[in-house]
């Protein structure tokens, strides 16, 4: 879907409809773009950027508060209209989904018409803008379906991905990100051409084992299998992060923060069925500067306390003491909580196992708000008579957060 959040809101509000749109959190404060219309991204507005900044370019836009919950809603019925067209629907995100057709008489044409076809029944039905993507491998549908934007519908077979692809440069190869591209120019590979005829020792020496797998993909070649959704696909990683109110150098702040991201984070796990066996912690400066670092646990957890000690010992490793912007926490490394480990894990600890059902029994009867930890809200009323300006990185004599009810 072609900026998707923006337009459904353009789609469910006519006033909006040719007017540049910013999608973000409360305008009213400080956060970054959710999403911006394609009116707005001629202007230089994009996706991650600060709202000020945004402003500052494009001031005329209409800056509107983010529905998760009625894109969801939107995303679930574009699935059931891609079922019309073939059972195996595989969502790739909120926005974005991957449809199989079958069976020998399907061919390019043939894909192509009822490609059209799903396009028009897209925006006569939602009034949405869609790019679609035509090939023979995930691969390349997903980078024909970003080739021409908006409303574009591009079919390639392995020789016109090559034709597209080969001179352009390496990041554009769906899953190389800039830092892989930044080690591949140090090898002397710049365009998606370049890592196609890399020698294949030389990239797995480089990258290990994903470095032939790279390769494949400059070709064209992918046989990664198409997933229905009906068969249900595992999470990799759960997580949660804010943009603080303002950038924040106190340590307690950010301990109490911590402590907010990590009850989010095991409260999901739990809604959904997880335990966690690796924490990461996100961290970006007021240079917007971000660093990333994780560590693995010594066993499989859903406990907030545990993921957010884990956090706070990272927090302390790596902040050095700098205006924090944003924090977040992720938990990756799942497994299933009906796993073998799991009942281990609550044979240990039988008694916070069943405090913690207690506690979610209650959220789910009164709210996520109605019952949060401690100290996540001492901390904020012993800063809000203090500005931020003058607070110090670590003031002496400062005692860690505690996580307990």
């Amino acid at each position: 879907m072609d900026a998707f959040f923006a337009s459904v809101e353009q789609a469910h509000h006519p006033h909006l409809a040719g007017k540049p749109v910013i999608v973000c959190g409360d305008p009213s404060r400080r956060g970054v773009v959710t999403a911006a219309s394609y009116e707005a991204r001629p202007f230089g507005v994009a996706a991650g950027m600060p709202l000020q900044e945004a402003r500052r370019l494009c001031p005329q836009a209409e800056y509107v508060e983010g529905n998760p919950d009625k894109y969801v809603a939107v995303s679930l019925q574009l699935l059931d209209l891609y079922q019309s067209l073939s059972p195996d629907v595989e969502p790739f995100s909120v926005d974005e989904a991957f449809v199989g057709l079958v069976g020998r008489s399907v061919t390019p044409e043939s894909a192509a018409a009822a490609a059209r076809s799903l396009q028009r029944e897209i925006a006569e039905r939602f009034r949405l803008p869609a790019s679609i993507g035509v090939g023979p491998n995930k691969l390349i549908a997903k980078m024909a379906a970003g080739s021409r934007k908006p409303r574009g519908l591009t079919v390639m077979d392995e020789q016109a991905f090559r034709n597209e692809f080969w001179p352009k440069e390496v990041q554009k190869l769906w899953g190389v990100g800039p830092q892989l591209a930044t080690r591949m120019r140090s090898l002397g590979i710049s365009t998606v051409g370049d890592l196609a005829h890399a020698p294949e020792t030389v990239l797995k020496e480089a990258f290990g084992i994903i470095g032939p797998q790279l390769r494949d993909a400059a070709w064209g070649r992918d046989d990664t299998p198409l997933i229905p959704f009906y068969r249900g696909v595992d999470a990799k990683s759960m997580g949660h992060e804010v943009t603080l109110p303002e950038d924040c150098c106190d340590m307690r702040f950010l301990e109490g923060t911590l402590l907010r991201l990590s009850d989010q984070v095991s409260r999901r796990l739990r809604i959904e069925g997880y335990v966690s066996r690796v924490v990461a912690v996100k961290l970006r400066n007021h240079r917007f500067e971000t660093l990333i670092r994780q560590r693995a646990l010594g066993e499989f957890t859903d406990d907030h306390v545990l993921i957010y000690r884990v956090a706070r010992g990272l927090l302390e490793a790596n902040w050095k003491g700098e205006r924090v912007r944003l924090l977040g926490v992720c938990a990756s490394g799942l497994a299933r909580r009906k796993s073998g480990v799991q009942h281990a894990l609550f044979q240990r600890f039988e008694r916070e196992a069943s405090w913690r059902q207690a506690i979610d029994g209650i959220r789910d009867r009164l709210g996520e708000v109605s019952l949060v930890p401690a100290g996540s809200l001492t901390h904020r009323r012993e800063l809000s008579h203090v500005p931020f300006g003058v607070l110090s990185s670590r003031p002496t004599g400062h005692r860690p957060v505690d996580p307990s009810p």
